[in-house]
Parts: C-alpha cells; sequence; structure tokens
C-alpha cells in the first residue's frame, strides 16, 4: 500500500499500561496476519471514582438493575468511547477494534475484507465466538469472499466486546449516548432497537474470547460485575422488583421485534448475496 493511500479500515487494540505481556502476543499475532494497528490505552477502573464521573447515570443504573457498574466495567466503557470519539475526530470509514486478550483466527483478514465489500449491509459486526452464540444466532448467508463464515443475526443481547468492526455512522451514533453511560459497552451494542444501528455478526466468528485469563476488567475488581446482590435501601429497594420486571419485560419485548422485524432483510440480504 502506497504511505499516501487511505487504508480500508484501522485497527485499535485497547490495553491498559501494564498489560506488556497481552501486547507483546497480539502484537505478534496481527503482524502475522498482517494487519496494521495502533494501541489504544485502556482505562484503568481502579483509578476511577465511579459516583462522582460526570458520565456515570447511577440512578439508571441502580434503577433496572439494583447495583452499580463494577469499576472495571466503567473503565472498559471509557475506553471503547474514546475510539469512538478517535474515529469521529479522524472520520475515520471503518475500524476493527480488538480488546488485547481476544484470540485471533487465520481468516480475520479475509473477513473483514469481506465484509469492507459489503460495508452497505452493516453498521456495526460484531465477533462473538462462543457456541452459545451460535446456537442463538440466525444464519443468513455465507460471506462473500471468505468461506467458511456467513453473516448472521444475533439474537437477544449476547456479552463480549474483544473483537468488533463498526463504521462511522455507527461509532458517532454510539458516541451520542454516551453521555450518561449505565449499561456495559457490550450491552449497548446489544440494544439495536435503541441504537437504531443494523448489527449483524460473523459465524464463525475470526475473533474467539481468551476464556483461560481473567479478563482485564475483572483483574481490576476481582470479578464483582458477576456479583448479582442487590445493594439498594430504603424505598429504591421497595420498588426495584417492579423496575427490574419492568426493564426485563421491555428487552424480552424488544428483543423479539428486532428478531422479526429484521427477517425480510435478512432473506432479501441472502438471495442478493446468494446470487454474487
Amino acid at each position: 500500500m502506497s504511505p499516501n493511500k487511505e487504508p480500508l479500515y484501522h485497527c485499535f487494540v485497547i490495553t491498559l499500561e501494564h498489560s506488556e505481556e497481552r501486547r507483546k502476543i497480539i502484537s505478534s499475532r496481527l503482524g502475522e496476519l498482517k494487519i496494521p494497528f495502533r494501541f489504544h490505552p485502556g482505562v484503568d477502573g481502579r483509578k476511577i471514582d465511579l459516583l462522582a464521573h460526570p458520565g456515570y447515570s447511577k440512578w439508571k443504573r441502580r434503577m433496572f438493575f439494583g447495583r452499580d457498574l463494577s469499576n472495571g466495567e466503567f473503565g472498559c466503557i471509557l475506553a471503547h468511547k474514546s475510539i469512538y470519539e478517535c474515529i469521529a475526530e479522524e472520520n475515520i470509514g471503518v475500524a476493527l477494534i480488538l480488546e488485547d486478550d481476544a484470540i485471533l483466527c487465520d481468516e480475520l483478514p479475509s473477513v473483514v475484507n469481506a465484509l469492507i465489500r459489503h460495508q452497505k449491509n452493516w453498521d456495526i459486526v460484531r465477533f462473538l465466538g462462543r457456541n452459545k452464540n451460535y446456537r442463538a444466532s440466525r444464519t443468513i448467508v455465507q460471506l462473500p469472499g471468505s468461506p467458511p463464515n456467513h453473516f448472521a443475526r444475533p439474537h437477544g443481547m449476547p456479552g463480549g466486546a474483544y473483537g468488533y468492526v463498526i463504521n462511522n455512522q455507527a461509532a458517532r451514533r454510539l458516541l451520542s449516548m454516551m453521555e450518561k453511560n449505565w449499561l456495559p459497552i457490550d450491552t449497548l451494542h446489544g440494544v439495536s432497537w435503541l441504537t437504531q444501528l443494523n448489527t449483524v455478526s460473523v459465524v464463525p466468528s475470526p475473533v474467539l474470547p481468551d476464556d483461560d485469563v481473567p479478563s482485564c476488567i475483572d483483574e481490576q475488581d476481582s470479578n464483582l460485575r458477576w456479583n448479582k446482590a442487590v445493594s439498594l435501601s430504603g424505598w429504591r429497594k421497595l420498588i426495584y422488583p417492579l423496575t427490574r420486571g419492568a426493564w426485563k419485560t421491555y428487552c424480552n419485548v424488544l428483543v423479539k421485534y428486532v428478531w422479526f422485524s429484521t427477517l425480510m432483510s435478512d432473506v432479501k440480504l441472502s438471495r442478493q448475496l446468494g446470487k454474487d
């Protein structure tokens, strides 16, 4: 590629300052795959005063979840948000975003290149690499130029933001929704009825989670995000069963709405790309 030629996409790798071994491993792997990249500084949640942070909406979080975000979750939100700011400021068309503990498969370059050739068909492409994600997805059509990978429609609000591709419009849209944060970044990616973004996935995923090592989020706060204990008191605790129930019902209804409302467009895409 000519030095003056704009790359097809930019690759950001989120990493914390002390994660030297992870940086070494993923930089070596990206070199093998011939994917140019830049490290992007993560945000250490241990250094954040969560409750005093102007970008945190504690009342929404507590009302619908009964407890605060963990500091690690909030640091993760801020790290992804800062990448969206870079995408907007630099007017980057497409970005591949990775967390430094992601496992990268050999087909990643061909998948991303194929997605770029068909970028009118998505806003965010989530790489969700667990079998339960595959089982809960609607396979749409083979991704042209990258067999055996397929476009798919994820069902529900699956977790995981260790790898995804995002376009400029989607980054700006998410940025507009992140002034006051109360949903983890992967949940925000999943509530497509709120973001109004065409959110799809690739099956099988070219990026996998490394379940053998603790995530940076969990390292920061001793797995606090998995603690589901309600930490409310007074009248807030009394009404919590109602607000929590309302949130779960709302999500269940809208998840089904997205699933059925995208069916015809997915069929159309299958017919269109199936002829290519």
